[in-house]
């Protein structure tokens, strides 16, 4: 007869006595559709260590880490967490695709918006406005 592991491991660890566990176990439903984009790679007594897929996420979850640890303690009932740290970890890998050729998918045309536009047109330095274009694209690419 065989048993799936994490009902194995629920027998064995009740989460509702160990609150990382209880984070683990529920990492999607807390963090909602972010679970698309980094997942947990440490806890470390009361600090979470997340990966990042990409970074331009990064920047963004660090600027939301006062949200996302309001956001998990409210999920956990207690203030479990009181600090956040990144790291990036590269690309989510697609697990079905692991050993064959990778196809190349082609990047899709992007727009820029007006208010883009009319941004960027503020930067009076050349070089500095055409990476940021250059960003700001790979950022709607994604």
């Amino acid at each position: 007869m065989t048993t799936d592991l994490k009902q194995l491991l629920q027998t064995i660890i009740n989460p509702e006595k160990n609150w990382k566990t209880d984070l683990l176990y529920r990492w999607r439903e807390i963090i909602g559709a972010l679970h698309t984009k980094i997942k947990i790679e440490k806890i470390h007594d009361d600090t979470l260590i997340l990966g990042v897929f990409h970074s331009c996420w990064m920047q963004e979850l660090y600027l939301l880490s006062p949200l996302l640890i309001k956001t998990i303690n409210e999920k956990l009932d207690q203030p479990y967490i009181k600090q956040i740290r990144f790291k990036q970890i590269g690309f989510k890998s697609n697990k079905k695709n692991k050993g064959t050729i990778k196809t190349v998918q082609k990047k899709k045309t992007v727009i820029l918006t007006k208010e883009d536009e009319r941004t960027l047109a503020q930067i009076n330095d050349p070089t500095l406005r055409e990476v940021l274009r250059a960003f700001r694209i790979r950022c709607y690419q994604e």
